[in-house]
Formats: C-alpha cells, sequence, structure tokens
C-alpha cells in the first residue's frame, strides 16, 4: 500500500466520518492481518491487529508485571470493560503510565490497520474493549502520524520481519 493512495485515504475518511460524528463502538477491519478499532464519544480507545503486541503481552513482556498480576486484572475486569481501571485501582501503573502504553499501542495497530486499508470494514455500534477507556486518541492527529510514520518506516511484513501473533 502506497502511503496516500485512495485506498489508504478511503479508510482515513472513514475514521474521520466516525470521529467526527462522536461515535463509540468498533471498526472491525478484514483481511490480513486484520484487526479493531475501538472508538469512544470519535477519539480511539484502544486498537488491535493480530501483527501488534497488545497491552497484555507488553506489560508482562517488559517487565512491568508478572504473568499472574495481568491475568488477575485481565479476569477480573474484562467482563465488565474495566482491566485498565482494576490495574489503577490497585496500584500496579499509574494513569500517565498505562495511557502512555496504550497510545502506543494504538498507534502500532493503527498502522498496520491503515496499510491494509482497502480490506472490508464494518463499524458496530456501542462495542467496546475489555480494557476500557484510559486514554484517547483524535483521530485526526492520529492521521497524521500514522500516514508520515507509514513513508518513513518500511512495514515489518514488507521488510519480511516476523510478526508473532498473541491474545490477550
Amino acid at each position: 500500500m502506497i502511503p496516500g493512495s485512495s485506498a489508504t485515504a478511503s479508510m482515513r475518511r472513514l475514521l474521520t466520518e466516525l470521529g467526527e460524528s462522536g461515535r463509540t463502538g468498533a471498526l472491525h477491519v478484514g483481511g490480513t492481518p486484520g484487526g479493531v478499532l475501538y472508538l469512544i464519544a470519535g477519539r480511539i480507545a484502544y486498537a488491535e491487529s493480530p501483527a501488534c503486541e497488545g497491552i497484555g503481552e507488553r506489560l508482562v513482556g517488559s517487565g512491568r508485571l508478572t504473568p499472574q498480576t495481568w491475568r488477575a486484572a485481565y479476569q477480573e475486569g474484562r467482563g465488565s470493560h474495566r482491566v485498565g481501571r482494576a490495574l489503577m485501582r490497585d496500584g500496579w501503573l499509574g494513569q500517565n503510565e498505562l495511557a502512555l502504553r496504550v497510545v502506543a499501542v494504538i498507534a502500532d495497530a493503527t498502522h498496520v490497520l491503515l496499510q491494509q486499508a482497502d480490506a472490508p470494514a464494518r463499524f458496530v455500534p456501542g462495542e467496546r474493549h475489555w480494557l476500557g477507556e484510559v486514554a484517547g486518541v483524535d483521530l485526526g492527529a492520529l492521521g497524521h502520524y500514522t500516514a508520515a510514520r507509514l513513508r518513513a518506516v518500511p512495514h515489518p511484513r514488507r521488510a519480511g520481519a516476523r510478526v508473532a501473533a498473541t491474545g490477550p
């Protein structure tokens, strides 16, 4: 996918429309690797793709949380969409640290999803992510950041790097 192509512009236009209309829900992007963008009031609250590590893998992989701590917070909060709140409430992470880490996950997943912008997409109103609302990213700012990143950094799949698919 060439940055600025009509397919990329189409996906960016769809995201802009969802953002400007203040939508809450999930934009499911098909194709390979695919993924989901979760919006709350028009801002991206979380994004995921099998091509990117999620927040759990990053927190455990960096040594910031033990696998047991992550599993306990995930089990407690996933049904009520409050995993992030459980981590902060119990003192495992502060608001700013968790928000910065979530923004990094959002940026990485969005980078991947915008490169497959010609993939089918469907919006599911009201669908929420199990992490809950921790940080929101303005769609306009993210679009500009991602476009610049697409021009500057080759995508791992195009460069031949192996990217492992992992779960929560």
